[in-house]
């Protein structure tokens, strides 16, 4: 959110200029999420604030309002259409815009930055939570040289993971003497689904097509997903957990940051869950063929399974408890 705030704080250009907010995916579990922080940043910066949720459904929109809150008559908050594989329904949706946040995953098995591509179009500020090293990697590679040109600020992959723990690596780098090769392993756990919408799910799950880049010795290369098992401590909370290679943009990021101008050394992102049966489950679906775990209609059963069954086990451990 740090990347949103200096995008939005660039787009306003005068002081009591007021923002135009364009959150794609906003009826989702993260474009949600980031439509209830803009609103509250807004009013504890008494800013005048508008929000655009693009969508599909205005169904979803209307369970979006109760869940936050809001009443239709607020003002705060509208819906408009939007379809990312028409550009036309884009250049629509960011009509006015000072910001386009694009949530709507999951990202993978996507070939080409179209939201990325119509803001730059549009010279609308721009960010995503892209967490697709190949996306990610080809919207900088296309779009780099255009948004420069065009003025337009855009952060690519500026979630949670990817994004702050790119942030998390590049300050404890700067407590390194300057020039020292770093080291770094990313270790993310969740036990279940951590309360995780489905697009998030699916998304781990479409992750075991996409081979995990790392670095080893200052080579790049890409490793089988779902392998390298380490035990990991991540607190008395939680204690020692098993996790596994999983690629993260962030991975890709840091190593060609030039900030940290080539010392990434060794870097690699690893995840796990609980229970460990979980973790089985993913060694196993990471067998099946690519163009399986890219099927978005397999997946979808897929994820309905493995929600199910953390329900169920969420529930067998509370009266246990």
């Amino acid at each position: 959110m740090p990347a949103l705030l200096s995008l939005l704080a660039l787009a306003a250009a005068a002081a009591a200029a007021p923002w135009r907010a364009l959150v794609v995916g906003g009826n989702g579990r993260v474009g949600g999420s980031t439509v209830r922080w803009l609103l509250k940043r807004a009013r504890d910066e008494s800013r005048p604030l508008h929000v655009v949720v693009g969508g599909r459904s205005r169904a979803n929109f209307e369970r979006l309002l109760a869940r936050l809150g809001i009443a239709p008559s607020d003002g705060c908050i509208s819906f408009v259409m939007c379809d990312l594989e028409d550009p036309a329904s884009l250049d629509a949706a960011l009509a006015g815009a000072d910001v386009c946040v694009h949530t709507a995953g999951p990202f993978q098995s996507v070939e080409r930055p179209t939201c990325l591509e119509a803001a730059v179009r549009n010279r609308v500020a721009y960010c995503d939570v892209c967490d697709n090293t190949a996306l990610a990697q080809a919207g900088r590679t296309a779009f780099d040289e255009p948004a420069m040109a065009a003025q337009v600020p855009a952060v690519l992959a500026c979630g949670i993971w990817p994004g702050v723990s790119a942030l998390m690596v590049s300050s404890a780098a700067l407590q390194l003497p300057p020039g020292e090769p770093i080291d770094a392993e990313l270790s993310f756990f969740t036990a279940g689904t951590g309360n995780a919408g489905n697009a998030i799910v699916a998304a781990t799950f479409h992750l075991l097509a996409e081979p995990a880049y790392c670095m080893r010795d200052g080579v790049a290369t890409e490793l089988p997903p779902w392998t390298e098992k380490r035990r990991v401590t991540f607190g008395a909370g939680v204690g020692e957990r098993s996790i596994y290679l999983l690629d993260n943009p962030d991975v890709f990021t840091l190593s060609n940051s030039k900030q940290l101008a080539g010392r990434i050394r060794t870097i690699s992102s690893r995840f796990g869950t609980a229970p460990q049966v979980w973790n089985e489950l993913f060694g196993v679906v990471a067998l099946a063929p690519h163009s399986l775990l890219l099927n978005r209609k397999f997946i979808r059963i897929v994820v309905l399974i493995y929600i199910s069954g953390s329900a169920v086990c969420n529930r067998s451990r509370s009266e246990s408890l």
